[in-house]
């Protein structure tokens, strides 16, 4: 009987093996159609899948559901749910992107499942203080709930905790001073974005020692002189927005001019003015500068010419002239050059444009 019995479990199992490969075969297929974009990795194996602004249905969760590679998952703007979430808890995904939906905390629960995840982006999501707490035992590298305003100093203090955590965007939360403190602890903190919060120098204090500190994003926040003055101390500081940051004085922001290791300033709307750009004389490393609506005259000119290795220049709604649009023509890796709102003559324009064919001048913004 056996022995009879034998050749009907082997055709069986033949034929689940044989839908098996199909459906996995099929995958793909599912996918592109939806408009997705699929990433393989070296094997042939499907690691990345991009279905940002694609509408998904059930087939498409259980495509995902059958990829036990994929890593990354791309679902911006789209209408994914906290059930269908819940679906894909049993990949071993590293990042998702979920920004732009209407994932709640309930979805953070399927998320703590993925102990494998180092990146979430949940911006523009409906998460609170609750659901963030759910992803405490998780080990991320970077996390963003921008505009997620219900987020505060406990989410903060949650994310703090993670000892490998790298990066923290965290745009227009409830985040303030006394929240700031746990920072201290974050070790390995390279990147930091908190526009729009309530931030002074006295919650900023927390990020001094932070040797590894290299991109900070602190526009439209509280900032003001005693920030600045941490700021600038900053060893490892590549990138800096303080744009709207209307708090600071002439005097703190002058304070910048010891951040030679710049290479991207952005001022736009702050109370920069000559004075200040007088003490940037040894920023010579800034390839990135933004004085957009800044009190900026062609007093500044030396200072601004010694900037040589400037790829983008942004003096829209200044108070230069063309003796200084001029001079800028001859900075030798200029690349973008926007005048917008000035008093740029048109035969300046053209004197701009037919000596340097490889330069962008923006004459008009929206």
């Amino acid at each position: 009987m056996l022995y009879q019995t034998l050749p009907l479990r082997l055709s069986l199992l033949a034929i689940i093996a044989s839908v098996c490969s199909v459906t996995i075969a099929a995958t793909p297929e599912i996918i592109l159609q939806a408009g997705g974009v699929i990433k393989e990795n070296s094997d042939g194996a499907i690691v990345d899948i991009d279905l940002s602004d694609r509408p998904l249905n059930d087939q498409l969760i259980e495509a995902l559901v059958a990829l036990p590679k994929l890593s990354v998952l791309r679902l911006r703007r789209t209408s994914i749910s906290d059930e269908q979430l819940g679906q894909l808890s049993s990949l071993k995904l590293r990042m998702i992107d979920l920004r732009n939906t209407n994932i709640t905390d309930t979805g953070l629960t399927h998320l703590a499942q993925i102990q494998s995840l180092v990146d979430i982006q949940l911006e523009k999501s409906k998460i609170t203080d609750v659901g963030v707490q759910k992803l405490a035992d998780l080990d991320l590298k970077s996390f963003n709930a921008n505009y997620c305003t219900s987020i505060s100093n406990r989410s903060l203090a949650v994310l703090a905790a993670m000892p490998s955590l790298e990066q923290v965007q965290l745009d227009y939360t409830k985040i303030n001073d006394e929240g700031m403190a746990v920072l201290a602890a974050t070790s390995r903190l390279k990147r930091l974005r908190i526009r729009g919060v309530d931030v002074t120098g006295d919650g900023l204090i927390h990020i001094a020692q932070l040797k590894g500190l290299s991109r900070l994003n602190l526009r439209d926040t509280s900032l003001d002189d005693a920030g600045l003055t941490v700021i600038a101390a900053l060893p490892a500081l590549d990138w800096l927005d303080i744009s709207e940051c209307r708090l600071a004085t002439p005097d703190g922001l002058a304070q910048l001019g010891k951040a030679f290791t710049l290479t991207y300033l952005d001022l736009w709307e702050t109370k920069t003015n000559d004075t200040v750009l007088a003490a940037f004389n040894e920023l010579t490393n800034l390839k990135f500068l933004n004085l957009k609506a800044t009190s900026t005259t062609d007093e500044s000119l030396p200072t601004i010419m010694k900037m040589v290795q400037l790829s983008e220049l942004n003096v829209a709604g200044t108070q230069l002239t063309d003796k200084s649009f001029l001079a800028f023509g001859k900075l030798p890796l200029l690349k973008k050059l926007n005048v917008a709102n000035t008093d740029i003559g048109f035969d300046t324009i053209d004197m701009l444009l037919e000596s340097r064919d490889d330069l962008e001048v923006i004459e008009f913004e929206n």
